[in-house]
């Protein structure tokens, strides 16, 4: 699904002082870490939403004044015998929102080739702490039937009328110039890669899933590696089991590895995640492992796509730590000290979670007790690697 856009942008964006008066009347405005699955399945696209007509206000009701009296009640009993009057409990009140909306990420120019249209969410991701639906206002116009460079207003606003804006630059070019991405570190050897880290009782390690295909866990142990974290299955569009979790669970386990999974999910409510608890937990089949289920939701770069605030993020989390609990599992969340220091609260990160930080050495404060550092190459499987850092001292679960 695609978030709704109040103002649209097109082959050429024109906004207007009239549509903007418009916007304003039918809008319901009120008062790095690096991940490992981005790619593994994008939300599904639809058309933009438009903006409904606002609701009548039903006129209030009137009493109606018959000027009569009643008679007087001549059986009713002595007003003393009546049980007292009770008030009725005020309702709670409501906290007000204070807190602006926030750009997850902003990218402060863009580009687009020559008639091609520019689509504003392949550089900005936000959310808001307590609305699930925070509209975007684009202000300015881009012509991309002419060369040239376009200067926009991006302005977000919650429920209650806070708001964060952002400007941003267009470049409409011949060809469309390649938008800077993040290079991680070059993978390195294992042994190296042990060498550095192996220091002070910690254990090293590699994450794998579907896409390092056939692994021989023999050789991977051979060659120092002391624990695995499978990729079991997740949610991304629909729930799926990973195809090489149960044959890399049976066979890192026979080669004397410790093993842990970790559970990829978009999904988007607590609903969602307690009843595809009951799938996860049947693909485990009573598993006995050596780490918590590890929880890994990461696409940060599409979330007004569903339709969560920070809080509702968090409660899909504290869900499933509460389903993994019921069971006789532990839970604890994977991610960046980006996004966690930004979305992720300090009950969702509890004693410690399994830190994603493609550094030498991560400079993060939080409890962590699992590090993936980054890529790694090692004898047993073909190609790159996550490999990871396991402190046993640091793990309370």
């Amino acid at each position: 699904m695609r978030k709704r856009i109040l103002i649209t942008i097109t082959i050429t964006i024109t906004i207007t002082a009239a549509a903007c008066l418009a916007a304003l009347l039918f809008s319901s405005c009120g008062a790095g870490g690096y991940l490992r699955d981005a790619t593994e399945a994008a939300p599904e696209t639809a058309a933009p939403e438009t903006t409904a007509a606002p609701e009548t206000t039903a006129a209030p009701e009137t009493t109606a004044d018959t000027g009569t009296t009643a008679p007087p009640a001549t059986d009713a009993p002595p007003a003393t015998d009546a049980p007292p009057a009770t008030a009725a409990p005020d309702p709670p009140v409501r906290e007000a929102d204070a807190s602006a909306p926030f750009f997850i990420h902003f990218r402060s120019s863009g580009t687009t080739a020559l008639g091609k249209p520019f689509d504003v969410h392949e550089y900005v991701a936000y959310a808001d702490d307590s609305d699930s639906d925070v509209d975007l206002y684009v202000d300015g116009e881009v012509d991309v039937g002419t060369i040239g460079e376009y200067r926009l207003l991006l302005t977000i606003t919650d429920d209650a009328g806070n708001s964060d804006t952002g400007e941003m630059t267009v470049s409409v070019a011949e060809a469309a110039q390649n938008v800077p991405t993040y290079e991680p570190p070059p993978a390195k050897p294992f042994a190296e890669f042990a060498a550095a880290y192996r220091k002070g009782g910690a254990a090293v390690g590699v994450d794998v899933s579907r896409w390092q295909g056939d692994i021989d866990f023999s050789r991977v142990a051979a060659a120092g590696c002391e624990f695995v974290i499978i990729r079991v299955g997740g949610y991304a569009g629909g729930l799926f089991e990973d195809p090489y979790y149960a044959v890399n669970i049976r066979n890192a386990r026979a080669a004397g590895l410790k093993v842990g999974v970790y559970w990829y999910t978009e999904e988007n409510s607590v609903e969602q995640v307690r009843a595809d608890a009951d799938y996860l937990f049947s693909l485990l089949d009573g598993e006995k492992l050596d780490f918590p289920v590890f929880f890994d939701w990461e696409d940060f770069y599409h979330f007004e796509d569903y339709k969560m605030s920070v809080r509702d993020l968090n409660a899909l989390f504290l869900a499933f730590r509460e389903e993994a609990e019921a069971r006789g599992y532990g839970a604890v969340l994977y991610n960046s000290p980006y996004y966690l220091g930004l979305l992720w609260s300090d009950e969702a990160k509890g004693d410690g979670i399994w830190l994603a930080h493609y550094v030498d050495e991560t400079n993060y404060g939080g409890k962590y007790f699992l590090w993936q550092q980054g890529f790694g190459r090692i004898d047993g499987i073909d190609g790159d690697v996550d490999v990871d850092v396991f402190y046993p001292s640091k793990y309370t679960h």
